[in-house]
């Protein structure tokens, strides 16, 4: 080996590193930074459909209530607990044992 070589293969292992590195560690970040925000979004839109839900389901307790200000305090705790135990309801799907095929 001469001493004219040592410089390039030096070189060549920086660039070599550099690019597996790009390749095993950059690459991989990416494609998890763009699942995490695709996630991020889902939940973020899942969340605002649940609240418009929410709300449209205690605009429906409320009317089919009649009026008085009693009624209305009574048609809020309904519309409250109504959405809470669907939301456990739909925790409890989500989490269940799958059984297996």
């Amino acid at each position: 080996m001469k001493q004219a070589e040592i410089p390039q293969l030096m070189s060549e292992l920086l660039e070599m590193s550099k690019a597996y590195l790009a390749q095993e560690t950059v690459a991989p970040l990416r494609r998890v930074a763009r699942f995490a925000g695709f996630s991020l979004l889902a939940g973020l839109l899942f969340a605002a459909g649940w609240l418009m839900l929410s709300i449209a389901g205690l605009r429906l307790v409320l009317d089919l209530l009649p009026d008085s200000a009693l009624w209305s305090v009574l048609g809020y705790f309904i519309g409250a607990a109504l959405a809470a135990l669907l939301a456990l309801f739909v925790m409890w799907l989500a989490n269940r044992p799958r059984e297996s095929l």
